[in-house]
């Protein structure tokens, strides 16, 4: 069946929305991609280069007989375009996160249930190759007990002013984690420091395994990484590159090189737009709940100056 899509803000990240899916049009049978923003001059310069474009999100579907559509716009927007869409009976992946508020994201969850439509959000490092060579491996065991996790995203960019960094930064290196641990999700918050544009928040996960997550706009350095500690060896993967990442076993060091065809945006696609398919390494509707539910409690204990001591997480 072919596909009609619609990427629903065409900023900085929407463009790359537009871009992955120009580039599997052919693969997934897509009949149509519809440019869709309200910034007049974003919709001219796309529609220069040859896309479809609309301007108002509210008439888009009906005008255009959408089937799917990506909700790349701030933050504050996701849960109203993302309940708009579900609502009017089309399949949204909405980046990530479906609200900075885990009742209004939950809510979307049981309207796509009610409609029948698939969501998703936009954690699509569960797609970069070297995530999962890595997950692989921690299941077969060869970095043994897995002891600690380190995750840093700091970037030269100044964001979003509306948004929080937990929000748009952090919230990866905890899917990560999750993703990672065999999908459990932390006990408590032992801290949080910083503010809404840098910060540092720690875990603690089930077996004592630490989770340091560091995220920041407008830092000196680009930098993506994690680091994964185990009882065997560590891991080392630097998110800008997807083919290759390193394995530190003793005093060997392993230069790990994977299948990197696909990058993480188009797997993520690919997976979303193959409506049918059961096979999926998406993070489940549950797990995006649990991972909202932490941010926003990480987001208010950052909002009081942080805590010192652990706190237990609601469940």
């Amino acid at each position: 069946m072919s596909l009609r899509v619609a990427v629903v803000g065409c900023g900085r990240w929407g463009s790359h929305h537009l871009a992955a899916l120009t580039r599997l049009q052919a693969q997934l049978d897509i009949q149509q991609i519809v440019a869709c923003d309200n910034d007049a001059t974003i919709t001219r310069s796309l529609q220069q280069v040859g896309y479809v474009v609309h301007d108002d999100a509210a008439s888009l579907v009906q005008e255009h007989e959408i089937d799917a559509v990506i909700v790349a716009t701030p933050n504050k927007t996701h849960y109203a375009l993302g309940k708009m869409f579900l609502e009017q009976g089309v399949h949204a992946l909405v980046e990530k996160p479906l609200s900075i508020e885990h009742d209004a994201a939950s809510s979307l969850v049981s309207i796509s249930v009610e409609k029948g439509k698939i969501l998703k959000t936009g954690f699509l490092l569960r797609f970069h190759p070297c995530v999962q060579d890595l997950h692989a491996r921690i299941r077969l065991g060869d970095l043994g007990a897995i002891e600690r996790i380190e995750y840093k995203r700091l970037s030269i960019r100044e964001g979003d002013s509306d948004s929080n960094c937990l929000d748009s930064l952090a919230i990866h290196g905890l899917d990560i984690a999750t993703l990672l641990l065999s999908e459990q999700s932390p006990m408590a918050i032992s801290s949080v420091i910083g503010d809404d544009r840098y910060s540092k928040l720690s875990l603690e996960f089930p077996y004592q395994v630490e989770v340091e997550i560091e995220v920041g706009w407008g830092c000196k350095q680009n930098l993506g990484e994690f680091r994964v500690y185990g009882s065997n060896g560590v891991a080392v993967v630097h998110l800008n590159q997807h083919d290759a990442y390193t394995i530190l076993l003793g005093k060997d060091e392993t230069h790990v090189c994977v299948d990197a065809a696909v990058t993480p945006l188009e797997g993520q696609l690919v997976d979303f737009l193959n409506f049918g398919s059961k096979a999926t390494c998406a993070a489940s509707t549950g797990s995006i709940l649990r991972t909202i539910r932490c941010i926003e409690q990480a987001r208010f204990q950052l909002a009081s100056l942080g805590v010192k001591t652990a706190r237990e997480l609601k469940r």
